[in-house]
């Protein structure tokens, strides 16, 4: 944390999860906070998943930490023991911040698909009246499949192994927008489509692919919300393609913004 001066005033936030190694928010968010001048620093907590409950009655009792970010295994189970959430977090039905509010009660908030919208956007990536693959239905799927359509996604396909979860969620982006904006269907890219890998396939070098590299081409643009590795196996052959790439980095970075946001509306 070079350059960050902890005082007996500064604010924390934490991150938490098991394992917490891997995390990349407190290098992401502390030179925001630096650069508004912002008290605050971002530091990671190892919270393993049998004692979250009493950790969080600890979290919750430190009058000076202001919040905190969720990674797995916590996204889920964290719902219940927040007392308020955000509309989007509600929908998602997975936390990944929480901020304390002013009354001092925890609320959860959901920055997946902002975060990744927010991504696209500071990389120049188109998303108005483009169609969109989102491949898996999982949290993080539910999450960007509503903030594209948001951002004006002409449609989105949703493919996942288990199909009756693609059509759930296809369902619901439907019932939400009131219109059919979103369908189920197969993993295949198709022309000048935003295809977004959303599986956890590929932060091992010997997974599966997501989706057949050979359907890939010029025109399509290849997002991934794998940070680490930043450069995944699908993302460098999709290069290798000439497809437009984008790093899930991209996505913590938006992220990281909208944790300032949020933390600094309150508590700078």
């Amino acid at each position: 944390m070079s350059g960050v001066i902890i005082r007996g005033t500064t604010k924390l936030i934490g991150i938490i999860g098991d394992p917490i190694a891997q995390a990349k928010s407190p290098a992401a968010v502390n030179p925001l906070f630096a650069a508004r001048g912002a008290d605050i620093v971002s530091v990671p907590l190892h919270v393993p998943a049998r004692d979250l409950a009493t950790i969080w009655a600890g979290l919750r009792a430190m009058p000076n930490l202001v919040g905190f970010g969720i990674t797995l295994p916590h996204k889920q189970t964290a719902i219940d023991l927040c007392d308020s959430l955000d509309p989007v977090a509600a929908r998602v039905g997975a936390v990944n911040f929480v901020r304390r509010e002013r009354d001092g009660s925890f609320r959860g908030y959901q920055f997946d698909g902002k975060g990744f919208v927010r991504g696209l956007q500071t990389k120049g990536i188109a998303i108005n009246g483009r169609d969109a693959l989102i491949v898996g239905a999982g949290g993080a799927s539910v999450a960007i499949a509503f903030a594209l359509i948001e951002a004006g996604a002409k449609g989105i396909t949703v493919s996942n192994r288990t199909i009756e979860k693609a059509k759930a969620l296809a369902d619901s982006v439907n019932a939400a927008f009131g219109r059919n904006v979103a369908r189920a269907g197969n993993a295949e890219p198709e022309t000048g489509q935003l295809v977004v890998n959303a599986t956890s396939l590929g932060l091992n070098e010997t997974d599966a692919l997501p989706i057949n590299p050979d359907l890939l081409q010029p025109g399509m643009t290849l997002a991934e919300v794998i940070a680490q590795p930043e450069t995944t196996r699908l993302l460098a052959l999709a290069a290798e393609k000439g497809v437009e790439t984008h790093s899930g980095m991209h996505m913590i970075t938006g992220q990281a913004d909208l944790t300032v946001d949020h933390i600094c509306e309150l508590w700078s």
